[in-house]
């Protein structure tokens, strides 16, 4: 059933032309877009879903942009539980986190797997944007890599990140950093550059931390005429050749998430 489905009787036409139709769960908790026009009627649709959805413990919206070099969007609570703390569970891994301290989203559950499946016996893996940890993670737990470097400037998602290696029992795997970027030196097999709005800034950190004959997983944000644009700019960074463009979801109209593989030669 979809949200709008659900609202069919609470929400008049135009209302419902106005609602998504649909929610990210992270854990427990139901994370909905709200247009300001929906403000006044935010609690009935929040109730709706609380009293629908049997895993939903808690209800909140979005309430700003995703700001700052944390990349952090925060939250507002509307029912339930008053928690913006939850431990989400995807890929087989279980990922502790608190949605007003920290990056996530659950939408990229398809892509850690597909990155995953790249990874090799013997890769050593850097995350230097990690977050919490669910490629880390995960990599660590269902890879035979011979280990994983995680890195998250933002504190808190550092100390989420030490608890879900301990969590995830990985702590043999990986070894995780709360420092910038920039200040890596390392020569990586598998190389994750999950930091879209940014990610141009770091392509001389990526080159510089890669092995040659290493891969990139550059995360930009583009529309499909700019891409092309993105890709120019990580060739003239260094010395590549673009192995896969995959399109990770949308994040307005006519723009998506792109990742843009390249291998260093």
């Amino acid at each position: 059933m979809t949200l709008k489905d659900l609202l069919r009787n609470d929400l008049s036409a135009s209302e419902l032309g106005l609602l998504k139709r649909s929610f990210d769960q992270i854990g427990s908790i139901a994370q909905l877009e709200i247009p300001d026009e929906l403000k006044g009627r935010e609690k009935i649709i929040a109730r709706k879903v609380l009293d629908n959805f049997k895993n939903v413990e808690t209800v909140v919206k979005k309430d700003s942009k995703t700001l700052g070099e944390y990349r952090i969007r925060s939250v507002k609570f509307l029912a339930g539980e008053r928690t913006t703390e939850t431990i989400h569970k995807e890929n087989g891994i279980r990922l502790k986190l608190d949605l007003n301290k920290v990056f996530f989203t659950p939408r990229l559950s398809n892509e850690r797997l597909r990155v995953l499946n790249t990874v090799k016996k013997g890769d050593v893996v850097a995350d230097l944007f990690c977050g919490v940890g669910p490629y880390a993670v995960l990599i660590a737990k269902f890879s035979k890599c011979r280990k994983v470097v995680a890195n998250d400037l933002n504190k808190d998602a550092y100390d989420y990140l030490v608890e879900n290696v301990k969590l995830n029992k990985v702590g043999g795997g990986v070894e995780v950093f709360n420092k910038d970027a920039r200040e890596f030196n390392i020569k990586a097999d598998k190389l994750i550059m999950n930091i879209p709005k940014f990610s141009s800034s770091f392509l001389d950190v990526a080159f510089r931390n890669v092995k040659k004959n290493g891969r990139v997983y550059y995360y930009t944000f583009a529309s499909s005429d700019e891409l092309p644009l993105k890709i120019r700019e990580i060739k003239a960074n260094g010395k590549c050749r673009i192995l896969s463009k995959t399109k990770c979801g949308d994040i307005s109209p006519g723009v998506f998430r792109w990742c843009v593989d390249f291998k260093k030669l």
